[in-house]
C-alpha cells in the first residue's frame, strides 16, 4: 500500500513495515521473506513473544538500527549492541524526521484468568504515534478499547487489532474507530496466534466512515 511518500506492508500477526527513506518495523515477529529491508528503526509494543521476538529482529537488524520497546522487554534485548531506547506510555522520542509518541494500550476485560488480564496496564504496553512528514501513525499494540484512545487526533492510518480474546473484538475496533476517525484503518493481530481473515472482512463491511485496507 502507498499513501504519501510511504510504503505500508503487513506480514505476520502484528508486524508491520513503513518505508520512505526510511525503514521502520512494528513487532516484527516471524519473518519468513527473504531480503527484507533492514530497518533503521524498531518499535516494539510489549514483552509477549509474539511482539518482542529477538528471533525476527534479528533478521532484520543492522549495526545503526535504534531498538525503542518498553522496560519489560530489556531481557530478551539484552544481547543486542545496538542503540536501545526503552520508553512508557506518555513519552516521546525523535529520530531523524520521525517523531515518536507513546500512549497506553492493555486490557479492559479479557482475562488468562479470574482478575488477571492478559495486557494490565501495569506491564507498561505501549502503542505508537508516528510522524514522518505529513503523515500521523497509529500503531495500537495489543489493547481494548481504553479511554486514553479518545484523545488522539488526525490520524491518517491506524493499525488496529480486531480478532478479540487477547485484544479488542471487531465490534470493539468499531467503536474505536468512531472515537477518533482515522482516515484509513489497516486490521492486524489474526491469522497467526488467534483470529482470521473472515474478522478483517467483517470490519471492512462495518466502518463506513473510514477506509478499511486489508493488506494480506
Amino acid at each position: 500500500m502507498k499513501y504519501n511518500d510511504l510504503i505500508i506492508e503487513k506480514f505476520h500477526h502484528d508486524t508491520i513495515l513503513v518505508k520512505n527513506d526510511i525503514v521502520i518495523y512494528f513487532d516484527p515477529y516471524k519473518i519468513d521473506m527473504i531480503n527484507m529491508p533492514r530497518a533503521d528503526i524498531i518499535l516494539i509494543s510489549h514483552h509477549h513473544h509474539d511482539h518482542c521476538s529477538p528471533e525476527d529482529i534479528e533478521k532484520v537488524i543492522k549495526t545503526d538500527t535504534i531498538i525503542i520497546a518498553t522496560p519489560a522487554c530489556q531481557g530478551q534485548l539484552a544481547k543486542f549492541q545496538q542503540n536501545k531506547v526503552f520508553i512508557k506510555p506518555n513519552e516521546e522520542f525523535n529520530h531523524q524526521d520521525v517523531k515518536v509518541r507513546t500512549i497506553s494500550a492493555y486490557n479492559l476485560n479479557k482475562y488468562r484468568s479470574p482478575g488477571q488480564l492478559f495486557h494490565a496496564k501495569t506491564e507498561g504496553g505501549v502503542g505508537y504515534i508516528l510522524e514522518l512528514n505529513e503523515t500521523r501513525l497509529y500503531f495500537a499494540g495489543d489493547t481494548d478499547n481504553i479511554p486514553e484512545m479518545a484523545d488522539l487526533q488526525n490520524i491518517d492510518i491506524a493499525f488496529l487489532p480486531i480478532s478479540g480474546t487477547y485484544v479488542m473484538t471487531v465490534e470493539e475496533a468499531v467503536q474505536v474507530i468512531s472515537k477518533f476517525q482515522p482516515k484509513i484503518i489497516i486490521p492486524m493481530h489474526y491469522g497467526s496466534v488467534v483470529g482470521d481473515r473472515s474478522q478483517a472482512e467483517e470490519l471492512k463491511k462495518l466502518v463506513i466512515e473510514a477506509e478499511v485496507k486489508i493488506l494480506d
